[in-house]
């Protein structure tokens, strides 16, 4: 889509401009309980306009300590840089997007990390509860992406996902009927059949509702629901 300017007289101006007003738009708040076999887990995310994209805070309130990540991506959400802290598993992790590299480093273990992979190929997309909206609006059938692992035998590995859409469904949210696409997200090629995990977004503007999977292989089933949103919605 091309912006005309008819007021602003230069493009800096107008960009200038256009960044302003994204600060004044306020930041939201999300809240998913998730249950893992009888584990209970809180997840907050926090999603914050930061032209010309996002800034996102995601922590996970679990009985054992808190994981805190942080996410900058762009408008669409795929990821630009990210970081991930477990204090419990001794895992402090900052990845981002160098030219033609993602480049992660930190430590794991009391073991210094630094790894490179490239950034050419299928988006890389850390959080894709967020990051497959754009996605589930275009109602394709199908997409790739890449993800870093921090566990399992994926564990400091960036992984080919594909998702496939499934048949859209009604399901209930908070005592209420809601339309909702059904995604299964699973592992690359012969990979998938050591992973897949089922995901529900919203019909009418994507928003990630539900998950139900593994989080890891021999785990418990886990289910996730979205409980509480504050603040207007994210675009």
């Amino acid at each position: 889509m091309k912006i005309v300017n008819f007021f602003l007289p230069n493009a800096p101006a107008a960009a200038l401009c256009l960044c302003l007003l994204s600060l004044l738009l306020p930041a939201e708040t999300l809240t998913y309980r998730e249950v893992e076999g009888d584990i209970p887990v809180t997840h907050t995310l926090t999603i914050t306009p930061a032209s010309p994209g996002w800034n996102i805070e995601l922590t996970s309130l679990r009985l054992s300590g808190t994981v805190l990540q942080t996410f900058r991506t762009a408008v669409d959400f795929s990821t630009l840089a990210w970081t991930f802290s477990d204090p419990v598993r001794l895992m402090e992790l900052d990845a981002k997007l160098q030219g033609d590299d993602i480049v992660l480093s930190g430590t794991f273990r009391g073991k210094k990390v630094e790894k490179k992979f490239a950034a050419a190929g299928a988006p890389w997309n850390q959080l894709f509860q967020m990051g497959l909206k754009p996605f589930v609006l275009r109602k394709e059938e199908s997409l790739k992406f890449r993800s870093i692992g921090t566990q399992g035998p994926g564990e400091l590995k960036i992984g080919k996902f594909t998702v496939t859409r499934q048949e859209d469904e009604m399901i209930m949210q908070e005592g209420k009927e809601t339309a909702a696409i059904h995604l299964r997200i699973s592992l690359s090629g012969l990979l998938s059949i050591f992973w897949h995990g089922d995901y529900w977004y919203r019909k009418n503007d994507g928003r990630f509702l539900r998950y139900r999977g593994k989080n890891r292989p021999g785990g418990p089933m886990a289910v996730s629901e979205l409980v509480l949103e504050v603040g207007d919605e994210a675009r």
